[in-house]
């Protein structure tokens, strides 16, 4: 008995699979052309899509530089060089603008990548170079602030003069030959440890003229691109994308209309396999 199921299970799936090679030769041109028309149709409309081009620059610069981008203060004046406004107000042309520009810090390297997207390679790259010339400039400390850092940045100067006059001083009395064993190393630790001072004066001195001046050239890795090639739309992939689609679409199609002229047929032997079950004692 359960060989006769077995047999008549294997009977079902050869005859459906049949089915499905018999449908899918007698629609194969549909299947193929009707996908390639559609392939080639999402291809043209593509090309006829309007092109963005992507300059990138990159920058020894830290998280906050790269939310100072995307600021008012660097947005606006930008947006009034480069007349990007046109008939939109300020604020619809910065957030457009936004919109047309990604920073984002790298996790290891630490460095700051810009991505501007524009409908032409050359303003692309001209917003780009102005959204970095105006983040430079506003990157420079202002008012109080600088003033502060002016301020330390004297008296810091001052400092290191006292220790390299002081330093001097004792090198010529180390020099001379009237200082005795015990007077020469006394003046020789006093030496070296205004050596030491005028080190730490130096170095601050770096660090308080890095911050008056703020982002400059010499922080960029790579100055803002000129691309050759659009970055969107991605036509081959539009076509790709499409001509799947219409390909599952139509499979569909096929499958629902062989159903639909086969149903009372398959109602009829349907009918008859469940009389020859029933006669065999099958279920």
């Amino acid at each position: 008995m359960q060989e006769g199921k077995n047999r008549f299970s294997d009977a079902d799936v050869e005859v459906g699979l049949l089915d499905v090679l018999v449908t899918l030769a007698e629609n194969v041109k549909l299947l193929v052309m009707g996908s390639l028309i559609v392939g080639l149709c999402a291809l043209g409309i593509g090309f006829m899509l309007p092109q963005t081009y992507q300059s990138v620059a990159v920058l020894q610069a830290e998280q906050p530089t790269a939310s100072l981008m995307v600021t008012a203060v660097v947005l606006d004046p930008v947006i009034d060089a480069l007349g990007l406004a046109k008939d939109d107000t300020v604020e619809d042309a910065r957030i457009k603008l936004r919109q047309q520009i990604k920073s984002a810090v790298g996790r290891n390297d630490k460095l700051l990548t810009l991505t501007v997207s524009a409908r032409t390679a050359q303003q692309a790259q001209a917003i780009a170079s102005a959204v970095l010339r105006q983040t430079f400039q506003e990157s420079r400390p202002k008012g109080s602030v600088r003033t502060r850092l002016e301020a330390q940045l004297a008296e810091v100067k001052v400092r290191l003069k006292n220790a390299q006059d002081a330093s001097q001083g004792l090198l010529n009395r180390l020099e001379s030959s009237g200082a005795g064993v015990k007077g020469g190393a006394e003046l020789a630790r006093g030496y070296a440890e205004l050596l030491n001072v005028s080190g730490a004066a130096q170095g601050q001195i770096s660090t308080l003229e890095t911050q008056l001046e703020g982002l400059t050239d010499a922080q960029l890795v790579q100055f803002p691109t000129l691309p050759q090639k659009a970055s969107q739309p991605k036509k081959g992939l539009i076509a790709i994308g499409a001509t799947l689609a219409a390909g599952l679409a139509l499979l569909l199609f096929i499958f629902t209309r062989q159903a639909l002229r086969n149903t009372t047929q398959n109602d009829t032997s349907s009918a008859k396999l469940l009389r020859i079950r029933k006669s065999l004692g099958l279920r």
